[in-house]
Order: C-alpha cells, then sequence, then structure tokens
C-alpha cells in the first residue's frame, strides 16, 4: 500500500468523525432550540406556531447577559434562604432545578424530563426565558400584542424581561407600539430601529440600562422618541450612560442637539433628583443670601415675616400660642389639709 493511499485513508477517517460530531452537535443544538421556544411559547402562552429569533444562540446570548446574571443570582439567594428557614440546603444547580419544576409543574411531563436533562448553564437559561414568559403574559394581557411582541422582540427580549420583571414588560410592548405606528423617529443612526433592540439593550446593560431608562426615558417618553433620541440610545447606549446608568456629558451634548438644550436640560434634571435639586438651591442660597451681612438681613426677614404669620392670621395664633396658654392662666388654689380636733378630722 503505498503511503499516499495511507495517507488518504486517514484523511477520510478524520473527516468521517469530524462529520459525525458536527452532526451530534447539530441536532443537539436543534433540540434545544426546539425545548426553549416550546417554553418560551408555553409561559407566554402563545400558539405553538409562532415564529422567534436567535433561538440557537439564547443560552450563550444569557450567558453573556449582565441583567440575567443579576436576576439569577437574586433569585437563587432568595431560595437559599427559603432552604435554609426551613432546615434544608441544596447546590445551585439543585436550587435552580426546583425553581424550574416549580414554574413548569402544569406543562407536558415530555417537557419537563427534557429540562431536567439540560446542563446546568441551560437550565439557568431556561429560568430566565421562563420568567420572560410568565412576565409577558401577566403585562400584556392581549393575545395579538403578546405575539408581536414575541416576533419582533425576539429571544433578547424575553431574557431582559424575564430578568427586570413586569414593568420592563410593559415598556417592551410600549416599544413595540410606537415603533410599530411609526412613533420612533429614526435619525442618524443609519438603521431602523427594531423592539429586538431594547432587549439587546437590557440585557447587556442591566439594572443599570434599565435605571438609565426609568429615570431618563420613561418620564420625557414623548419627547425621546419623536426627536431620533431613542432609537440614538438604542442603536448606541454607550454614547449616553455611564456603567452605573447615568446620563454622560458625550450624552447630554449628543441630547442637546436632537431635543434642545432647554429639554435636555430638563432630562438631565429629572435624573439627577430632588435631593441633588435640593442640594443645588441650599448652595445658591449660601453662596448669594446667605453671605457677609446679607445674612442677618435674610434671618431678620425671616423672623419679621413668622411674626407677622402669626399676628396676622387667628388660626397661625391659635397654634402657635397654644403652648404657652398656661402661662396667661391664674395658678388654681390648692384646698387646706383636714386637721385634728377632739382626735377627729375635720374638713374645712
Amino acid at each position: 500500500m503505498s503511503v499516499r493511499s495511507v495517507r488518504g485513508g486517514r484523511a477520510v477517517l478524520v473527516m468521517s468523525v469530524v462529520m459525525i460530531v458536527v452532526t451530534q452537535t447539530s441536532t443537539a443544538v436543534a433540540q434545544r432550540s426546539a425545548l426553549f421556544g416550546n417554553l418560551i411559547r408555553k409561559a407566554a402562552r402563545v400558539s405553538d406556531d409562532v415564529p422567534l429569533r436567535r433561538l440557537d444562540e439564547i443560552v450563550e446570548d444569557i450567558g453573556k447577559s449582565r441583567s440575567a446574571r443579576e436576576a439569577l443570582e437574586s433569585e437563587i439567594r432568595g431560595s437559599g434562604r427559603a432552604l435554609e428557614n426551613a432546615g434544608k440546603s441544596a447546590s445551585r444547580s439543585e436550587q435552580v432545578l426546583m425553581l424550574l419544576r416549580k414554574s413548569t409543574n402544569q406543562l407536558d411531563p415530555s417537557l419537563r424530563r427534557q429540562i431536567e436533562l439540560l446542563d446546568e448553564g441551560s437550565r439557568e437559561a431556561a429560568l430566565v426565558v421562563v420568567r420572560g414568559g410568565e412576565h409577558l403574559r401577566a403585562s400584556v394581557p392581549d393575545l395579538a400584542a403578546r405575539t408581536r411582541l414575541l416576533q419582533d422582540g425576539g429571544t433578547e427580549t424575553v431574557a431582559a424581561v424575564g430578568a427586570l420583571g413586569p414593568d420592563a414588560a410593559r415598556a417592551a410592548a410600549k416599544l413595540g407600539e410606537a415603533i410599530q405606528g411609526g412613533g420612533v423617529v429614526v435619525r442618524g443612526v443609519g438603521r431602523p430601529v427594531a423592539l429586538a433592540d431594547f432587549g439587546r439593550v437590557m440585557s447587556r446593560g442591566g439594572n443599570s440600562s434599565w435605571g438609565f431608562w426609568k429615570t431618563y426615558v420613561q418620564p420625557h417618553w414623548k419627547l425621546w422618541a419623536a426627536s431620533g433620541a431613542l432609537a440614538a440610545y438604542l442603536a448606541n447606549p454607550e454614547t449616553f450612560q455611564d456603567a452605573a446608568g447615568h446620563l454622560t456629558e458625550s450624552g447630554f451634548q449628543h441630547l442637546t442637539e436632537l431635543v434642545g438644550t432647554a429639554a435636555a436640560s430638563a432630562i438631565r434634571g429629572v435624573g439627577r433628583g430632588s435631593g441633588k435639586a435640593a442640594e443645588e438651591v441650599s448652595t445658591a442660597l449660601n453662596e448669594t443670601y446667605l453671605t457677609g451681612r446679607r445674612r442677618i438681613y435674610a434671618i431678620t426677614g425671616t423672623v419679621v415675616l413668622m411674626l407677622g404669620l402669626t399676628f396676622g392670621f387667628r388660626r397661625v395664633r391659635h397654634y402657635v400660642l397654644k403652648p404657652f396658654r398656661w402661662l396667661h392662666e391664674e395658678p388654681k388654689a390648692k384646698p387646706a389639709p383636714p386637721f385634728v380636733s377632739d382626735g377627729e378630722f375635720v374638713d374645712r
């Protein structure tokens, strides 16, 4: 046998092994994708034929999702405390499986058996999407709207909702309706905005992105949507927010270009919060009216104002002087003590 024929035989053998491995892997991925699709549809209670995007990458996507990790850790800690209070213990994998069993007890037994055969990472991903389906079912009662949300948002949005809760489901539904109705203006992004962008941003950014959305976007929703700022944020959130979920200076500048200085300042002011606003007011007062001789005038003016209110309005005077009313009352005479006469007490 020639060397060439031996090498050719080895090459065929290697290719055969590779093909077998690839085929088995592809089959396993296809089965897992089908399982996750069934889980999402059953949890959300939509038709079994609703198409879902990115099912093949769902486990990997959730593994990279900051919001999913945060939600899983929180739920597992809660489960661990409940077990500890009951005098029991379980590993992380066992806790995830227990939570899944509790959430899927109404599913087909064959589907539940497939869940138990998953590896640990896939089980955790399954728990996240089951939670997402449950939140969507509870927060978006209209079947047609829920179906459209799943089709347009894909698994990224389901995972984000599963991690962030019912409020995120309602936010996704509102965004989906706005996109569907042409209410989200796209300016300078280069591509149309999609509901899946919301899921991607919230999944990757976690609570910081969700906090940014609730603090800056929701209170000024129409302004963000109509100006193109919302599309710009969903396309490139790092331009607008920092790791803590605060509006950055570059984000403020970009926002100013899109909505104007006054509106951008109002949005940033809401994000700073009342505590920050009160602090700034206090600082402004200290630096103006409460410095030097102005401090004396300010205090004197305040005292005069309070006295004027006290003596100018009967109701104010009544409550202000109530603690001192006893000073205007005459002391009551004390009764004389009894004295003894012929061995008896006699009252005066």
